[in-house]
This record gives C-alpha cells, sequence and structure tokens, in this order.
C-alpha cells in the first residue's frame, strides 16, 4: 500500500500522459540505425553480429542491448550462421552509434542461439538465454557482468540445462525484487513439453542448478516459446504454442503462495486447434497485464482470418475468463495490408494503447516487388474498450528492414526500438518516431514489459546514487515501499 503523503499516483500519470496524447497526431518515422554486415547479404562473414531474432533493452543511459542469433568474432568464417554476439548500440549527442559494439562474441561451444532478450539486473549486470551450448548442449542461463570501464567481455554460465531439467530456453528472463531469476524451456522436462523454472539468488551468487516449477505435460500446454510476466502479487502469467486441451496453445497463471509457488500451472485459456480456431492459436509471444490485472497478448494463428489474433483476458473477481476477447482479427495472405502473424507480445503505453509486430503483412511503400515484409502497429484504446483495427505505423519492404519477429521497447521520450532479422543484409535495429507512444513520467522502465522494473531500479539508483537514496529522495518511507509501487507500475 503506498503511503498517503507520496509526491506521485498512477493517476497522475495517466491524467498528465492524456494531454500529452491527444497533440500527437503525425505519420510514424523510421529510422534504421545499424544494418548488420552492413547490409550485404553476400558477405561470408559478419563479425559484428547478423539476424538480430531478440528484442531491445535500454540502459540508463539510453543504450540499446541486445543480442543476435548468427555471425560474432568466433563463427570460424562461417558469417551470418555463427553463434551469435550480445551487442550495444551507444546512444550520442546526435543520436545513436551506427556500427554496433560487440559486448561478447559467443562461442559455439559454450554458448550458442541467444533467441530471448536480455535483462539486467540494478548493477547494470546482463542475464539472458542460449538455446544451445552449455555443459550437455540442451541450453543455458548466462550473465555479463557489468564493470567499472564496461562489460565483461566473456559471459558466465550459471545453469546448463540437461533435458531433464528443460531444454532450448528460447525466451528471455525475468527476475524479482530478490533477484531470483524465472523463465522458460521449450522442450525437456519431465514430459518433454518444456518446463518453467527458478533460478534462486542466493548469498554467493546464483544457483548453479534451475528449480522446475512446472513441468508441460501436454494437456497443461506444451513449448513455452515466451517469456513471463508477473502481477503485483508475485503470480506467474505465460503462454504455451502448443498443447492445451484443444492442442492450439494455452494461457497459463503459476500462483505465487506462502511459499514459494504453485506446484501446477492453473490454465486460464485453452486455444484451439486448426483449421478452425476462430480465438486464436499457437501464441508465440509473451503477455502484458494492466493495473486492473487484465491480461493481453497475441495469437500467431487462426483468428476470424487466419492471420492471429491479439486477445485479451479479462479479470474478474474470482479469478480471470476462461474466453479470450480477440481485439484484432489478422488477415489471411496474400493480402494483408494490416499485417499478419504477430508473433511478438506487445507494449503498452501510459493511456493503455497497445503496440506491436508482425512477421508478414502490411502495405505499402513496397521496394522492387518485395510487400508483406511485417509491419509495427498500435491498437487504440478507446472509452469503449479497444479499436479493432490496427493502426499500422510501419511496413517494412526489406529496404528498411523485414521480419521483425520481436517485440518493442520504448525510452522516455516515446520513441520506439526493436530489430528485424532479414533485410538486404541480415537484420536491423531500428527506431520509431512520431508513434504516439505516451511514455510514463516516473520509473523508467515500460509497464508489463520484462525488464520494466530491473529498468526502473536502475535508473532510479543512478540518478539518485542508490536506491535507498531514491527512496529517501522522493518521499518514501523505505526502499521496500517504493518497490511495492514499482510492481504495482510494472503490472499495470
Amino acid at each position: 500500500m503506498r503511503d498517503a503523503v507520496k509526491p506521485y499516483t498512477c493517476g497522475l500519470v495517466v491524467i498528465a500522459a492524456f494531454a500529452v496524447s491527444s497533440a500527437r497526431s503525425r505519420a510514424a518515422d523510421l529510422t534504421t540505425l545499424v544494418n548488420f554486415c552492413g547490409a550485404n547479404e553476400l558477405v561470408l562473414e559478419c563479425p559484428d553480429g547478423a539476424k538480430p531474432f531478440a528484442g531491445l533493452i535500454l540502459d540508463a543511459n539510453g543504450n540499446l542491448i541486445g543480442a543476435t542469433i548468427g555471425g560474432g568474432a568466433l563463427s570460424d568464417g562461417v558469417g551470418p550462421i555463427g553463434p551469435g554476439t550480445i551487442f550495444e548500440i551507444s546512444k550520442t549527442v546526435a543520436g545513436y552509434a551506427s556500427t554496433p559494439t560487440t559486448l561478447a562474441s559467443l562461442s559455439d561451444e559454450d554458448d550458442a542461439g541467444p533467441y530471448g532478450g536480455l535483462i539486467a539486473d540494478i548493477n547494470g549486470n546482463l542475464f539472458g538465454t542460449t538455446t544451445g551450448g552449455g555443459a550437455y548442449g540442451f541450453g543455458t542461463v548466462f550473465e555479463i557482468a557489468k564493470t567499472a570501464t564496461g562489460y565483461a567481455s566473456t559471459v558466465t554460465t550459471l545453469v546448463s540445462f540437461n533435458g531433464i531439467n528443460g531444454a532450448v530456453p528460447a525466451a528471455g528472463l525475468i527476475a524479482d525484487a530478490a533477484g531470483n531469476l524465472f523463465g522458460t524451456t521449450s522442450a525437456g522436462g519431465a514430459h518433454s513439453g518444456g518446463t518453467v523454472f527458478e533460478i534462486a539468488n542466493t548469498a554467493t551468487g546464483y544457483a548453479s542448478t534451475p528449480t522446475t516449477l512446472i513441468s508441460f505435460n501436454g494437456g497443461n500446454g506444451a513449448r513455452p516459446f515466451a517469456g513471463m510476466v508477473a502481477d503485483r502479487h508475485g503470480n506467474l502469467f505465460g503462454t504455451t504454442s502448443d498443447g492445451g486441451a484443444h492442442g492450439g496453445g494455452t494461457v497459463f497463471q503459476i500462483t505465487k503462495t506462502t511459499t514459494g509457488y504453485a506446484s501446477t500451472a492453473t490454465t486460464l485459456v485453452d486455444f484451439c486447434s486448426l483449421p478452425n480456431c476462430t480465438d486464436g492459436a499457437a501464441p508465440y509471444g509473451g503477455l502484458v497485464v494492466d493495473a486492473d490485472g487484465n491480461l493481453f497478448g497475441t495469437t500467431s494463428e487462426g483468428g476470424a482470418h487466419g492471420g492471429g489474433t491479439v486477445f485479451e483476458i479479462i479479470k474478474t473477481s474470482g479469478g480471470h475468463t476462461r474466453a479470450p476477447n480477440t481485439l484484432v482479427n489478422f488477415c489471411s495472405l496474400p493480402n494483408c495490408a494490416d499485417g499478419a502473424v504477430p508473433y511478438a507480445g506487445l507494449i503498452a503505453d501510459a493511456d493503455g494503447n497497445l503496440f506491436g509486430t508482425t512477421i508478414e503483412g502490411g502495405g505499402l511503400p513496397c521496394f522492387l516487388g518485395e510487400c508483406g515484409l511485417g509491419t509495427v502497429f498500435k491498437i487504440a484504446k478507446t472509452p469503449k474498450g479497444y479499436a479493432n483495427t490496427p493502426t499500422i505505423l510501419v511496413s517494412f519492404n526489406n529496404a528498411n528492414g523485414a521480419r521483425p519477429y520481436a517485440g518493442l521497447v520504448a525510452d522516455t521520450n516515446g520513441n520506439l526500438f526493436g530489430t528485424t532479422i532479414f533485410s538486404f543484409g541480415f537484420g536491423t535495429v531500428f527506431e520509431i518516431t512520431g508513434s504516439g507512444f505516451i511514455p510514463p513520467t516516473f520509473f523508467a522502465g515500460t509497464p508489463g514489459s520484462a525488464n520494466c522494473a530491473s529498468k526502473s531500479i536502475l535508473a532510479l539508483t543512478k540518478k539518485y546514487g542508490g536506491f535507498d537514496a531514491a527512496a529517501a529522495a522522493l518521499g518514501y518511507s523505505s526502499a521496500p515501499v517504493l518497490l511495492d509501487d514499482l510492481a504495482a507500475y510494472c503490472a499495470a
């Protein structure tokens, strides 16, 4: 519960942001910040990385940090199919550097395939996953330490998955206030359907063995490719791309208890199997949760037109509704001006507007006959709910990138950033201005995003010289009270 004398309330943010939103009406503009491999698909090597499948995070200085699934200094001449990199794009006085700085080049022996995004803790240390490599070849959880001069040039493997405790972690992680890490594996576990795991943060570091919270068995879902989100009570929510009662994937909840977490996942939604899936099917993206506990996500298939959906799961007094409320139905190819196949999850701005990407569809402009290579879209929050037609902010056409498999991240000015895995080279990092995204005015993180809390904590710590100092400066009685407020904000 917030103290009564705080200088900030969630209501003030929404009201102030609403006044700003009405003034933003110009068209969105896309700027390509980085072309991996120099926009040249004929190169043999990509030392700066290739194919950024995962999304980005921003540090407290506005620098962009991400990962590629190919290239790197240790690719042994195979270029874009190398093991990948962790990179940074520096924020400059004029904008952003046009060349990424490689923080770490991954090796085939130790790490391979960072398909999930990164998160940062309050000290700036980076954490992520790889789908291959490690002691058993089934993937890893790794850390890149923040140093006084930048970052360590090599990754530290925290966990090597062995199949029994999970395999192929394709998503990023989330962390709780104690620094414990939570994630999913898309395979392995007791039933080979994937797992939800926790890596405990101890007094001496991180546990080298993950605690398996859930093993998916098909009936309760299978193959979770996305990470999770937590509500203000610590309950975990996520999606599986397969399985469930009808074979089309699920939305699940793992309840936080007084002693840890429930050992059984609660299935909130069972998506149907194709071809008759008007409610959508195959949710590969994660979820966002608003201040009322409503959940929002995407399905990559199904819907009224077969091109996937954006859905809402409404919070009720007794839990959540068991049927998704479809907000948008994307069309089936080839004529999909509004986009098709939303693979990633969504982000929400301070007004509740939803922003996301599709990997197919989109209208003009086209380039050399190439169209339908994905979009960035907005779904406007209205007084009665949500618009049922997306506003297309960007259509990709190869020249400006293609196939944005990851979601978006926003800075404190409302600029959006993302990645594409293809272009005339091997992917891009882009910035979108004029999207109408309304940023929060207090915490630095984006509500509902996986790194909302860690990003906000990092920014406050840097600005005030410590989190306890930030709590005192902002009028909170203690740091835990500020953390409680931050949890409520990030769940919005």
